[in-house]
């Protein structure tokens, strides 16, 4: 009888003792989960700082403000260019002065100044300092204003529908140079020459820069035509170059030039030889240097020049 008493003791405290066991693990994985879920939201932002773009160091900012600093040097003053400056309610000391090859200027009351590479709001502070450290007047008021900028323009002539001189804003091309100039008309040349001013021996004088081939169509020749224009460039558009075809061929006439023209491209342009015409008595009228006619016996690969006349004969037989 005790000993079965002491038996149930036993099973009942065994079971308490399991199920105390069981309780502490429900409560140990519940506060487990709590936990977690508490830092899990933590490492979330974590993550999402780390993915955020760095910021950008002294180096980018600098190198991606170069590249948006826009181009002042169209309000530069040079040589030619005419200065409308005015002192604000002073009208004696306003002046109109073009700029000379030296770059000095001489302005009422404070003498010469030189202002050669400098911009006009700089030419304005320079002159209101000078008035007042020579106590002319109290904090003067000064403005300078550009009227014509020689200096920054380009020419145009020959060949095009509106030759003339030109203003050059910024950077500009040689094609967007030839559209400002109403492009090229029927009878221009295809080849364009720049003048470009050169200094030797203290002179300065303008020479042959470049000679380029208006060929639009030929994308090896575009790299060519976007090239920048300097200021004081002188483009060139001739007028096209011919040649002359007579005698025995069945298209005479004249004929705009072409590049390594010889004489059986001349006879095909002509549309061939008559039948009467022989291709082995060929004869090319070329005037020289001095102004003289020469008759030259021409072959099938001799070339032919501008101005050329070439002559198809008559068959012997």
């Amino acid at each position: 009888m005790i000993f079965t008493s002491i038996l149930k003791f036993e099973a009942k405290f065994l079971r308490r003792f399991c199920a105390g066991i069981l309780l502490i693990s429900l409560f140990a994985n519940v506060f487990a989960q709590e936990a977690e879920q508490a830092i899990s939201p933590k490492l979330k932002v974590e993550s999402q700082l780390s993915t955020l773009p760095a910021e950008k160091t002294p180096a980018i900012q600098q190198e991606q403000s170069a590249l948006s600093v826009p181009d002042f040097s169209s309000d530069l003053v040079g040589e030619g260019d005419q200065l409308l400056i005015t002192v604000f309610g002073q009208p004696d000391l306003s002046a109109d002065v073009i700029v000379g090859p030296t770059g000095i200027i001489t302005l009422p009351l404070v003498g010469t100044i030189d202002i050669k590479g400098k911009t006009a709001n700089e030419v304005a502070s320079i002159f209101s300092r000078k008035l007042e450290q020579g106590q002319y007047l109290l904090n003067p008021k000064v403005s300078v204003k550009i009227n014509q900028q020689v200096s920054r323009s380009f020419s145009v002539i020959g060949e095009v529908l509106r030759p003339g001189r030109f203003p050059l804003q910024g950077q500009m091309s040689i094609v967007e140079a030839l559209s400002l100039a109403g492009g090229v008309t029927p009878r221009a040349d295809k080849h364009l020459k720049v003048l470009r001013r050169a200094s030797q021996n203290g002179h300065t004088e303008l020479r042959e820069f470049t000679s380029l081939k208006l060929d639009f169509d030929d994308e090896k020749n575009n790299d060519s035509l976007m090239q920048k224009i300097l200021p004081n460039d002188v483009l060139i558009i001739g007028q096209q170059k011919n040649f002359y075809v007579y005698g025995e061929i069945r298209r005479p006439g004249m004929y705009p030039m072409e590049d390594d023209l010889n004489i059986v491209r001349v006879l095909s342009i002509g549309g061939g030889v008559t039948e009467r015409g022989s291709a082995s008595r060929i004869i090319i009228h070329r005037k020289s240097d001095n102004g003289e006619l020469k008759e030259i016996p021409a072959q099938i690969s001799d070339t032919v020049l501008p101005g050329d006349v070439v002559m198809i004969k008559e068959r012997i037989f």
